[in-house]
């Protein structure tokens, strides 16, 4: 039991977890949880870690700002998988560790963008609303059996996303930055049969959105990924294709996205994030080729169970970004 180290936890839905509240409990006797219902940020952020030496974060800013008005912070242990909200240079210049763990949620949102796709493919939002309006439409939609699936990004997620598919028979084209041979393909999925491993080609960024039938995005949002599907980009997808987004907002280019779909009606898009949150009365919205969902991509039980000892086992297992 740490009955030294003072712990403060930013996430509002971490805070609210009893289960992992306890468990943190049992390693920890100087716990603070953020319980104000809202999200940290300015002052009352900088008031509510004064004098801690660890933190769990969610998805507040920890700028350099802000770091650096925390001489006593010794780590950050996140909460999830996305590190874009936190400066890793600064916390390297404080010697400040973090503790990270990727992948804790893949299942959860590889199970979204599935869903998303399914969405698509089927259009079903507008069958509830036609219902609603004494219309009973039933409107044409497509399989996912034999489609072509475009991975944005092939880390946990987009491998998870991968597997997945595996009964679909989809062809998957993923882009990635590092460069997969077959034997790196066959040593990420041991399991899994020749004929799956044989479904997965890797191209480049033009060459996924020409082919696929349905992209599906799947990186992090970093200055070179900001925007990085914009309006050239989009002109490469085919006129009907489908645009899953359960990563990050500002990845795709929203108002290009937005001229995309009212120039082709018969595409459609289905995104978890958008640039800004939460994105109420967003021009998107406006569209009956679009579906959105609050960000939800991590947010099921076993999801967050899962990111959430993740993040108490970075309190202790941490190290100061290379």
């Amino acid at each position: 039991m740490n009955t030294l180290d003072k712990v403060a936890i930013t996430s509002r839905s971490f805070s609210a977890n009893k289960y992992l509240v306890d468990e943190l409990r049992t390693r920890y006797t100087n716990v603070t949880l953020n319980n104000s219902g809202k999200t940290l940020v300015g002052n009352e952020l900088l008031e509510f870690l004064d004098g801690q030496n660890k933190v769990i974060v969610g998805l507040e800013s920890f700028d350099k700002n802000l770091i650096d008005q925390l001489p006593e912070l010794k780590v950050i242990s996140k909460f999830g998988v996305g590190l874009n909200n936190i400066d890793l240079e600064s916390m390297k210049e404080k010697a400040i560790s973090l503790g990270f763990q990727p992948g804790t949620n893949k299942q959860s949102v590889a199970e979204l963008a599935l869903m998303h796709m399914l969405i698509a493919l089927r259009r079903a939002p507008s069958s509830k609303e036609d219902i609603s309006n004494n219309i009973w439409s039933q409107s044409k939609g497509h399989e996912l059996f034999g489609k072509s699936i475009g991975i944005i990004g092939f880390g946990n997620i987009g491998q998870r996303l991968a597997e997945l598919l595996e009964p679909f028979k989809c062809k998957i084209i993923f882009y990635d930055g590092i460069e997969f041979s077959k034997e790196n393909l066959i040593a990420k999925f041991p399991s899994r049969s020749e004929d799956f491993i044989n479904s997965l080609q890797q191209s480049s960024l033009n060459e996924v959105l020409k082919e696929a039938d349905i992209v599906s995005v799947h990186i992090p949002l970093l200055k070179e990924t900001q925007n990085l599907i914009s309006s050239d980009e989009l002109a490469c997808l085919k006129k009907d294709a489908r645009i899953i987004n359960t990563s990050r907002g500002g990845i795709v280019d929203e108002k290009a996205l937005e001229e995309f779909l009212n120039k082709n009606q018969n595409a459609f898009a289905a995104f978890d994030v958008f640039e800004k949150e939460p994105a109420f009365n967003h021009p998107l919205l406006k569209l009956n080729n679009f579906y959105a969902t609050s960000h939800l991509g991590s947010m099921t039980i076993e999801g967050v169970i899962s990111m959430g000892l993740a993040a108490i086992n970075g309190l202790d297992e941490n190290r100061i970004p290379l």
